[in-house]
């Protein structure tokens, strides 16, 4: 087995992970408590703050500060996270699809993990916002369930890739991302950065937002409105003023 190194027991220490290792069966549990430790927030993008990608960036800004990130920040940090634990995964690149405006998002500026096992290969994600599978999504085209819906990759030609995530949150089955298989150099991470904090059409650059599934639900949070469900109820909402969204992450989210 792999002697633990710092960076790992760093991470396993944040997310309350009690093993001294990660195995493929671990990794549902595991992804949660990765889910639930970080949130998906874009602070860094509204504060314009300039740093690189990198491994030992990330371990910095979420294991050390109380922060969360964009899909370049959360899954980048997976991928480090999981190839310290001896996985053989890679980053891979994919266009997400704004459902509710029917076009692509910018190219090419979603990460996620590509992670190669005994039994398949699967797409590993915790950088979606609040849609997580929260376990590896097989590329068989076996659908992966969670508390938020049904996940499910498909191989087909699109002028975006030649896979496509799609999910099924009660409304029927809609495209999440499409991606390809090609390996990105995690110099890749910094490109995605750069793109969603300076491109006119990034949707991440206007105002602040974070969200985070819970072992019991999920937290949503703008500028304007704090919206929280639980035990699947109705969602709670409240009203909030830009003033407070640091308080409030740090209150609910962190």
């Amino acid at each position: 087995m792999i002697k633990m190194s710092d960076f790992l027991n760093d991470c396993f220490q944040k997310i309350g992970w009690e093993k001294d290792h990660v195995s493929f069966g671990d990794l549902p549990l595991f992804l949660e408590a990765m889910a639930y430790r970080f949130p998906f927030e874009n602070r860094a993008v509204l504060a314009n703050e300039d740093y690189k990608v990198t491994k030992e960036e990330l371990w910095r800004r979420l294991v050390k500060e109380q922060r969360g990130g964009l899909c370049y920040d959360l899954n980048g940090f997976l991928y480090f996270v999981l190839r310290e634990a001896g996985f053989q995964v890679k980053l891979i690149r994919g266009t997400v699809y704004a459902g509710h405006q029917e076009e692509w998002a910018l190219d090419g500026t979603h990460a996620a993990v590509l992670l190669s096992a005994e039994k398949g290969d699967y797409i590993l994600d915790i950088g979606f916002g609040i849609n997580l599978a929260l376990q590896p999504i097989p590329l068989s085209g076996e659908t992966a369930q969670s508390p938020v819906g049904s996940f499910r990759i498909i191989e087909e030609e699109t002028e975006k890739g030649s896979h496509v995530l799609w999910m099924d949150k009660g409304e029927g089955w809609q495209i999440g991302y499409a991606f390809t298989l090609d390996e990105s150099d995690a110099g890749d991470l910094d490109d995605m950065k750069d793109m969603i904090h300076s491109h006119e059409k990034s949707p991440f650059n206007k105002s602040l937002l974070a969200s985070k599934l819970t072992s019991n639900g999920r937290m949503v949070m703008s500028d304007r409105h704090l919206t929280i469900q639980e035990n699947g109820g109705e969602s709670q909402k409240s009203d909030i003023v830009s003033s407070e969204f640091e308080e409030k992450l740090n209150t609910y989210f962190l």
